[in-house]
């Protein structure tokens, strides 16, 4: 596989090198991505009022729940092509290929019939408030109804960074990006579409950059190109992904259920504290961009190493990277106590004054929290990265359950404030059992009893 165009190996050099090569792409295509998503806010709540804000805030633990849907999916495809590419087998890496174009068609048909029946009655589930119920019933019907657009792209940047390469994913996420700020302008401010302009837009400009994004994978990556002979589907990798994905979805499914309920509790508190949380979690995402990469695409570091057989190499990276996280995520801390009011203000007008408030709260408590947050994304990156997803399920579990009792219990003391304070308690609980694992050594036993052949690995591994 050294002929790969654009790829890193990770089977050889320095792991922190490597990691900066791969997720500096990754980290500009965040800023992009959360770009757009801040363009989404800030075209809303200055151009149609909080309100419509609101609306798509009250949509966010479901909304959420569409994307880890697709990204648990291909995010296993992206682990699983990855331990391909360490054991250097092309034709399995193109069987992954086949069996993510299946998976990608599935999904997104199923996603798009749920998100067209159960849109209302989950909103109504919600608790979401009267004034702004339809508008976030029609996001969801857009954003889910047509969220194939977004599955795509999701595939064919996870076969791509698979292979080392994140320069291409990043390449279309940037016109991506470009296109939604430019579609959202003209949808809100000439043609005064609101929610349902901002929705469009960002379907419309997923599916263009989708479409390109795989047309010049195949140019880029020639031992990519398919013949008929592939589309026949190989059931082994295709039940690997698939049990896999499934996994990794039921463990998404299970973090958006939590946020769910959360969603619910801040439903409670009126649109003022639901348009609060929309725009402290707007700051908090374009805060975490400077360490989440270096978090989530060390699956692709430990899964090529995974198959490669190479356990001193995944335990010095995940302390190289452990280091790196922590001091990233230090200084994001930092700059978002420094400048929490004046990025809260891009998003609401200054006259706003009780969700200006109740925002810089959620910035200014969540913050302090951030190491641990890019920790536990780490550990769970190297876990799932070596096909142990069980581990990462009891985490989620833990994570899960302290979030949604903690969301429930602190408002009676604290008000929505004790909101703010449920996820890090809950990110420092679901650390606690991929340390266990990790540190205990598991995992080096279960590597050194794999077959010689990593690609013929069972499909997913439970947590005992």
């Amino acid at each position: 596989m050294a002929g790969r165009s654009g790829a890193i190996d990770m089977t050889r050099g320095r792991p922190i090198g490597l990691m900066l090569r791969f997720a500096l792409p990754m980290m500009v295509g965040s800023v992009f991505q959360s770009l757009y998503t801040m363009v989404d806010s800030a075209v809303l709540g200055r151009y149609v009022g909080a309100e419509a804000l609101a609306a798509v805030g009250a949509t966010t633990s479901t909304t959420n729940f569409i994307l880890l849907l697709s990204t648990g999916v291909t995010s296993a495809v992206s682990i699983v092509i990855s331990q391909f590419v360490g054991a250097n087998n092309e034709k399995k890496i193109r069987a992954g290929l086949v069996s993510t174009i299946y998976l990608t068609l599935g999904i997104g048909g199923a996603m798009c019939i749920v998100s067209l029946l159960l849109a209302r009655p989950l909103m109504l589930l919600l608790n979401t408030p009267e004034s702004i119920i339809d508008m976030s019933v029609l996001y969801i019907q857009l954003i889910g109804g047509l969220g194939i657009a977004q599955f795509a792209y999701n595939a064919v940047a996870s076969v791509l960074r698979a292979l080392g390469d994140s320069k291409t994913p990043l390449i279309f996420l940037i016109f991506c990006s470009i296109l939604n700020v430019i579609l959202d302008l003209v949808s809100v401010l000439a043609l005064g579409l609101g929610v349902a302009g901002v929705a469009g837009a960002t379907v419309l400009s997923q599916a263009v950059s989708a479409t390109v994004c795989i047309a010049y994978m195949f140019k880029k990556h020639p031992q990519l190109r398919l013949k008929k002979a592939d589309f026949r589907p190989d059931m082994t990798v295709l039940l690997r992904i698939f049990g896999m994905g499934a996994q990794m979805a039921l463990q998404g499914a299970l973090l958006s259920v939590g946020m769910m309920a959360i969603t619910r509790v801040i439903n409670g508190f009126g649109a003022d504290v639901v348009a609060a949380f929309t725009v402290g979690s707007n700051v908090q995402n374009l805060a975490v961009m400077l360490f989440s990469n270096f978090s989530f695409g060390f699956s692709v570091y430990v899964g090529q190493n995974f198959g490669a057989r190479q356990a001193e190499r995944i335990r010095r990276g995940v302390w190289e990277i452990f280091l790196l996280v922590g001091g990233l995520s230090a200084l994001a801390s930092a700059l978002s106590l420094i400048f929490a009011e004046p990025l809260v203000l891009l998003y609401v007008k200054s006259e706003e004054t009780q969700v200006i408030e109740a925002s810089l709260s959620f910035v200014r408590i969540q913050s302090w929290f951030f190491p641990f947050l890019g920790w536990i994304w780490l550990y769970n990156s190297t876990l799932k990265g070596m096909g142990k997803i069980g581990i990462t399920m009891i985490s989620s579990f833990v994570e899960l359950g302290s979030k949604i009792g903690l969301s429930i219990l602190l408002p009676i003391w604290l008000g929505y404030t004790g909101i703010w304070f449920s996820a890090p308690i809950g990110w420092i609980l679901g650390l606690v059992p991929d340390l266990i694992y990790y540190y205990g050594g598991f995992w080096k036993k279960a590597l050194a009893a794999q077959p010689g052949d990593i690609s013929a690995a069972p499909a997913a591994e439970s947590a005992s």
